[in-house]
């Protein structure tokens, strides 16, 4: 009978790790197709920190903040976020801030589509800006938003277009402080 009773407890150790593994392999797979980033953290700088000066991407002016949009060609989630991005032109002209993409992929359909996509939204890196940009702000993962000063201190930044452009409650609680 006590073997019995330590197999069935052996057993059941063995099911709630199983039932751990699938779950977080769930939550995964989830994330991936809501055309979410899985990696919390794309690279890059932090908020606070210095970044290159927006100044020294072709095509931005000096004194001039930026949002700054690293997307793959190959990248799903960068699908969902480019046309988000694009949305976000004329709130950041109202303010006197420029959008910059950076689309990093070889020339194909996938990279002239998403390139067709942001565009319009201002200025866009291809080819060899494209891979200095993304050398020079050490980016890992696609896509990633950094909302940048004139001088370069990074204000914001995120996988997603609303995490560079949302001001979290506490910054407002330690900024009153």
């Amino acid at each position: 009978m006590i073997a019995l009773a330590c197999g069935l407890a052996v057993l059941g150790i063995i099911e709630i790790f199983h039932l751990a593994v699938t779950t977080a392999l769930v939550r995964r797979l989830r994330a991936g197709q809501a055309g979410l980033a899985v990696e919390p953290d794309a690279g890059g700088p932090k908020a606070g920190e210095q970044a290159p000066r927006p100044a020294s991407l072709p095509g931005v002016p000096e004194d001039t903040d930026i949002l700054l949009g690293f997307f793959s060609s190959g990248c799903p989630a960068c699908q969902t976020q480019a046309p988000r991005f694009a949305a976000m032109v004329p709130a950041l002209a109202e303010v006197g801030a420029r959008a910059v993409a950076v689309l990093n992929g070889i020339a194909g359909p996938n990279r002239d589509a998403l390139a067709a996509v942001l565009g319009p939204a201002g200025e866009l890196l291809l080819d060899d800006q494209a891979r200095q940009a993304f050398r020079s702000f050490a980016i890992s993962a696609t896509p990633a938003f950094f909302l940048l000063r004139a001088d370069g201190t990074v204000t914001r930044k995120g996988v997603t277009v609303a995490q560079a452009l949302t001001v979290d409650p506490r910054e407002h609680a330690s900024a009153g402080a």
